[in-house]
């Protein structure tokens, strides 16, 4: 995503959700009757330093396929080129995985989903083009998925609890709307899951270009605690210190508990490595045995 205070905060809290709710995110864009499993895929991208924004390992009625989102504030023509490196590199590393086993790498899906830009419709897909024009395409066509200009209805009728965190974007919303979905989103999901889509909306609402005001409107409807966390993701990004670090510190915690941490202990988490920095936090993971860890999670100032 394009680099600013702003964005990195958005970028943060996209890769959470998206990492907590793969099938929500994949289902929506793939259509009502198609039967859909997905987890986070995870590749050597890193290690070259590219960062995707999201890749899922997906079987699509049956079919193994990747699919690579990224989340865009607007579309500059560089992006088309990034989603087609990453295309690349994506079944690179997927071929790789394979060890050179004979057969076909799993067909690769990328979409953009662009949280803002200009007012004027765009395609449904976008592309880079390698090969001249008088010669058969070649290159990447990735799919455009502009939430802002979606409406509510559009965005709610996905029936994915995942999509409903774009509302505040959506073309139409407005402080009635937020209420509706938001009260809405609290009968219909997990304790937990309202508590992770509703910080996402919070953080989403902030980045409204429009400059409507629905962050006060859907704050207003948070617990305060999770107003707390949604402005956690904020001000750490202000401050430089989460660039990536979250993400792959949270991951730790939960490969050393062997399960998901709560929405309490990952608020715990931001707070440890805004005091404390990411450098000591990963020690702790490696240092403490599970029992001790859990308790750290829980213990007043980590002591």
């Amino acid at each position: 995503m394009a680099e600013s205070k702003e964005d990195d905060s958005v970028d943060l809290i996209l890769r959470h959700v998206s990492h907590r709710f793969p099938d929500d995110l994949a289902r929506a864009l793939l259509g009502a009757g198609v039967a859909v499993t997905a987890v986070p895929y995870e590749t050597q991208l890193d290690a070259r330093h590219r960062r995707l924004d999201r890749a899922l390992d997906a079987n699509v009625d049956g079919e193994r396929r990747i699919l690579h989102f990224e989340w865009q504030g607007d579309l500059p023509p560089e992006v088309s080129f990034r989603v087609y490196e990453y295309n690349a590199f994506l079944a690179l590393a997927v071929a790789a995985e394979a060890g050179g086993r004979k057969g076909p790498v799993p067909r690769i899906d990328s979409v953009v989903v662009l949280l803002g830009g200009r007012e004027e419709p765009w395609p449904d897909y976008g592309s880079y083009r390698t090969s001249s024009e008088d010669a058969p395409f070649s290159g990447v066509h990735y799919r455009i998925e502009a939430v802002y200009q979606r409406t509510v209805a559009e965005l709610e009728a996905r029936g994915s609890p995942f999509w409903l965190v774009f509302v505040p974007l959506a073309v139409d919303a407005d402080r009635p709307k937020i209420r509706r979905v938001v009260e809405a989103l609290r009968t219909q999901a997990s304790s937990r899951a309202f508590d992770e889509l509703g910080v996402a909306m919070a953080v989403l609402a902030e980045a409204d270009r429009r400059r409507r005001g629905l962050a006060d409107v859907v704050r207003s409807l948070l617990p305060r605690e999770l107003v707390m966390q949604s402005s956690i993701y904020k001000e750490g990004k202000e401050q430089g210190r989460f660039e990536g670090q979250l993400e792959q510190l949270a991951h730790l915690f939960e490969r050393r508990l062997a399960r998901a941490l709560t929405p309490e202990e990952h608020a715990t988490l931001v707070e440890r490595v805004q005091e404390q920095g990411a450098m000591p936090v990963s020690d702790v993971v490696l240092d403490l045995s599970r029992e001790d860890l859990a308790a750290w999670l829980t213990t007043k100032n980590g002591h």
